[in-house]
């Protein structure tokens, strides 16, 4: 009697710590706030969910649950603006909140997320020069200094590329974990098609089921229907007086579609080389889309009026997730697409003197107003 006690009372204690490896638990506090709801979510398509709640008693709250792979939550508290990012996995996980600096939070307990930490530890060093140019260039914007806006420009694309190779560096020597594709896919608008195939076919296959994987393999195929060759995708959208634009009706010209928005500075400051080209070459066929990503429909027609985007302008007023931007793959703006006659895809995100350039390279010399001539 007492050995098969025994034996059971082993098989409850092994039980138990199986258990336990099958969820995780989360406890946390909040120092300088006593009451209030807290709330665990995750961004899931378009839109925030709230995955579970706690009451907060006394600056402490916690959470329980089961997760298949490690993924990205966050905990948040509306009302003291807190949005802490925690990559939850089934552990037994604590949180210390600080109010006044949700930065300097600790979080211990997920091997992800020191995994996680550890990018950011690298990133440090790039991310603060990146601040120092992005002020300098702040500054020389005020001041209207073109040459130290130019130069920081060139400074600004530089540390990009070198942020660039050090995550594909560490998602390759990193590839078992799902913190690799979660930190390719955030930061998938600095890769081309070739690069996102590259760093994804190093990672390991224990990581086919994680969202973030197959949101990247989900990317690649995109990207792949949108490359130079292909027919672009068809789409329709309401114009600026509500009437529904097919892409396909306008086939017969040389088209750019446009992805920009009015609240996009890079967007506004491009908009004047994009009216450039199409009085340059809109008498000999060729023909500009604008695609916005606006969602304020005022804002959205008050730029295409001040900015003087005399062609067809549509929108879904959806933001980010804005249709044709999702079908097209963009998720960084500007952007655009160059398409011939048949609308199959000759050129991808062309600015200033490189559309010009094309341009020319299909049509000839541009039509240029005479200098002095007047408009009747």
């Amino acid at each position: 009697m007492k050995k098969h006690a025994f034996i059971l009372l082993i098989g409850a204690i092994l039980a138990s710590c199986t258990g336990n490896k099958d969820q995780f638990t989360i406890r946390g506090t909040i120092t300088g706030v006593d009451t209030g709801m807290i709330y665990l979510q995750k961004f899931d398509v378009d839109q925030w969910v709230k995955v579970d709640s706690s009451k907060l008693e006394k600056g402490v709250f916690s959470f329980k649950g089961k997760i298949v792979l490690p993924e990205m939550w966050h905990i948040a508290m509306e009302e003291k603006q807190i949005m802490l990012p925690v990559f939850i996995e089934n552990a037994k996980i604590n949180v210390q909140i600080f109010v006044d600096s949700i930065d300097k939070s600790i979080i211990t307990g997920s091997p992800t997320h020191d995994i996680y930490n550890q990018y950011l530890t690298l990133n440090e060093t790039i991310n603060n020069k990146m601040e120092v140019v992005y002020m300098e260039w702040k500054k020389a914007k005020e001041t209207n200094d073109s040459a130290t806006m130019k130069r920081t420009d060139s400074v600004s694309t530089e540390l990009d590329k070198e942020m660039k190779k050090q995550l594909q560096d560490f998602a390759k020597t990193n590839n078992k974990t799902v913190v690799s594709p979660y930190l390719v896919m955030r930061n998938s608008w600095q890769f081309e098609l070739t690069d996102l195939e590259d760093v994804v076919s190093a990672m390991d296959t224990s990581l086919n089921e994680s969202q973030y994987y197959q949101a990247l393999q989900k990317r690649i195929a995109i990207l792949k229907s949108v490359e130079t060759g292909q027919v672009a995708p068809d789409f329709t959208m309401n114009d600026s007086t509500g009437a529904p634009i097919a892409l396909s009706s306008l086939k017969g010209q040389v088209l750019l579609v446009d992805f920009w928005a009015s609240w996009c500075s890079p967007c506004r400051a491009e908009n004047p080389n994009l009216v450039k080209a199409f009085q340059a070459y809109n008498i000999k066929g060729f023909n500009v889309l604008g695609c916005s990503f606006d969602q304020n429909r005022e804002k959205w027609l008050k730029a295409v009026k001040d900015d003087k985007l005399t062609w067809t302008n549509v929108s879904d007023l959806k933001g980010w997730a804005n249709a044709a931007g999702k079908l097209y793959g963009v998720n960084s703006i500007p952007a655009n697409v160059l398409l011939d006659k048949d609308q199959v895809i000759i050129g991808r995100n062309l600015r200033g003197e490189e559309l010009m350039k094309k341009l020319e390279e299909i049509f000839g010399p541009a039509v240029l107003e005479k200098k002095g001539s007047k408009k009747k």
